[in-house]
């Protein structure tokens, strides 16, 4: 049924409600899965990674989202196309982002840049987690060559080009949440540091998603010592007078003999990447049960400029080592940024989403909204002891005229911060059309030639296929391809 009437499509715009995940507004679409097991590079840059690789960029906090798509900025050997990784995809240098400026720390590649998983060669489980499901086309796996070079970005040449697995999947959809298991045969003639690439084909979008597994392949010809793991140590900038220190745990408890103190005494041993090296070094040397560095091509564990692992035989009595710093104290300031000065309202309604950052010790962060009679309207609190949390605020039922954000930081000790900034909110009229939906109604039967009215005013065709597989892909917290305002609607929609 077409619509024309102006003041039937002001009653019946939806709310805009945009539940986002806590990125930077500059970060590409939210996406829908990682390898999960043996962790990839991007899920080893995230909380549930568990963190094992840092100074990551955005894909922190959405490692499901190495999507690659018409819309990204690097494609193989020029323009978008659509065949596999061997034909199309990520320009070389650019691959394990899926070709994703945002996303290009992920494309870092030296022999210890990432955080590793031992396998053996033979048959392996790869596991791919799905935080939202789509219609699969195949799951292909490549692995790098024997003489690669893991100092120079990753192009086609570094791989093999014929998958070690190339598994149809005939239009299956794994559920939001579910699991696929897939069996990856790992060659006999690999050892030691590889990566292997995960791809998944969509079958209902242009889409492909990305994932690099960095691995250590355990081969019995030339055999990986016993290590646990026992974590590692980050690079992150400091400064002179800061002191670097080591707790040594067994069974028994805290082993203060086995303590390794580290002072910053000059702004070259407070580089980021360096004091680890010599903190590496004086660990090495105490022989307190464990080693600190990075594995090497004879399977020696050595000191590395950036981040150190900590490695303890398996026969070892130390269970934990935690590092501690001990920094003067750093003057109390806290900012915002990401909140505009207006803010247009669509059927009384818009969202905030902004982020704030604190130094000077640990805080827990809160922003309130207050109109012009001084009366609170929105409220979020931030995890304790987030520096740097990102407010999403969705305010409803709100009339024009001008409004404080008031953002306030609780440190553990000391004075608490704040920072207020005025924001004005303005209405705006909703242009008329034909139209056969107002966007999302009727959501899972659009099609190619669907025409929506969306909350911007402006009327939206869906584009043919395979591109028309993108206009059903939205969810509240996943708004990529909302017409007109996601950030990549134009892979699936013509403004008319």
């Amino acid at each position: 049924m077409l619509h024309n009437n102006r003041a039937t499509a002001m009653r019946k715009l939806p709310l805009a409600i945009t539940l986002g995940l806590a990125s930077l507004a500059s970060q590409q679409a939210f996406a829908h899965g990682y390898i999960e097991s043996p962790k990839s590079r991007a899920f080893m840059c995230s909380a549930n990674g568990g963190n094992l690789n840092r100074d990551c960029g955005p894909v922190t906090y959405e490692p499901q989202s190495v999507e690659y798509s018409p819309s990204v900025q690097h494609h193989y050997p020029k323009d978008y196309c659509s065949g596999d990784f061997t034909k199309c995809g990520p320009a070389n240098g650019t691959i394990p982002a899926g070709g994703i400026t945002s996303f290009s720390q992920l494309n870092e590649q030296t022999a210890t840049r990432w955080q590793k998983t031992t396998i053996k060669p033979g048959m392996n489980e790869f596991t791919w987690y799905y935080s939202a499901g789509h219609a699969s086309a195949y799951y292909q796996f490549y692995i790098t060559k024997k003489d690669w070079n893991p100092n120079q970005p990753l192009t086609r040449d570094s791989f093999e080009m014929t998958p070690l697995l190339d598994e149809k999947a005939n239009g299956a959809r794994p559920p939001a949440g579910g699991r696929t298991k897939h069996k990856v045969n790992i060659p006999a003639d690999r050892s030691g540091y590889h990566v292997i690439l995960a791809t998944w084909k969509i079958a209902d979008t242009a889409a492909t998603f990305y994932q690099a597994i960095d691995v250590n392949i355990d081969n019995d010809g030339a055999p990986i010592p016993d290590w646990k793991i026992l974590g590692a140590v980050q690079p992150e900038q400091l400064r002179v007078g800061d002191k670097v220190s080591t707790r040594v745990f067994t069974n028994a408890g805290e082993q203060p003999n086995r303590q390794t103190r580290l002072s910053i005494e000059t702004t070259e041993q407070a580089q980021a990447n360096t004091w680890p090296y010599l903190l590496a070094q004086q660990v090495n040397k105490a022989n307190a049960g464990y080693v600190m560095g990075e594995l090497n091509a004879n399977n020696e564990v050595v000191p590395n400029y950036g981040k150190n692992t900590m490695y303890a035989k398996n026969n070892s009595d130390v269970v934990r080592v935690e590092i501690q710093k001990e920094q003067p104290s750093i003057p109390g300031e806290l900012k915002l940024s990401g909140l505009q000065a207006e803010y247009t309202l669509k059927d009384n309604a818009t969202d905030l989403h902004f982020n704030a950052i604190a130094q000077g010790g640990k805080y827990t962060i809160a922003s309130t909204v207050f109109n012009g009679k001084g009366e609170s309207i929105a409220h979020q609190q931030a995890e304790a002891g987030n520096n740097t949390p990102h407010f999403s605020i969705a305010l409803r039922n709100v009339s024009e005229g001008d409004y404080d954000v008031v953002v306030v930081a609780k440190p553990e000790k000391g004075e608490q911060l704040q920072q207020s900034q005025r924001i004005t909110l303005k209405a705006e009229e909703v242009g008329g059309g034909d139209y056969d939906f107002v966007f999302p109604k009727g959501l899972t039967g659009y099609k190619a030639g669907t025409k929506v009215l969306a909350k911007d005013g402006n009327v939206y065709e869906c584009k043919p296929f395979p591109y028309s597989g993108y206009c059903i892909q939205w969810n509240a917290g996943a708004t990529q391809y909302e017409p007109g305002v996601g950030s990549n609607w134009k892979d699936a929609w013509i403004r008319k």
